[in-house]
């Protein structure tokens, strides 16, 4: 109880820095992971096939992590997507929730940050 007390009181800390808004969090591996909200648009690198798509973020808590195809998800190298949520976890890179720009886009995949073209 008092371990989350203190994670809880960190994160409001992170909260009034100005770093962002803290959606959530989970604490598995070597921190911490956050999640921050995050709107925008980009790419996919030429890079994309290095890295995997994910149905959860893979240091997070949840227990079912299933992998997806880059041809299943009909994206390659070049494809728009949106982003609507970032993770990280004291790590380089960030992991971000994308989906397709398309209009019947439904499905959200969780990928490392160095797989997108990010300004």
């Amino acid at each position: 109880m008092k371990k989350a007390a203190l994670f809880l009181g960190v994160a409001g800390m992170v909260v009034t820095m100005g770093i962002g808004s803290v959606v959530g969090s989970a604490s598995t591996m070597t921190g911490a992971v956050q999640y921050h909200k995050y709107h925008g648009t980009t790419t996919i690198k030429k890079n994309y096939k290095h890295f995997k798509l994910t149905s959860h973020q893979p240091n997070s808590d949840y227990k079912i992590i299933k992998t997806t195809s880059w041809k299943n998800a009909k994206l390659k190298a070049g494809s728009k997507v949106k982003i609507d949520l970032m993770a990280s976890q004291a790590t380089q890179y960030n992991w971000y929730r994308i989906r397709a720009t398309t209009a019947h886009s439904t499905h959200r995949y969780w990928v490392y940050g160095q797989a997108l073209n990010l300004k």
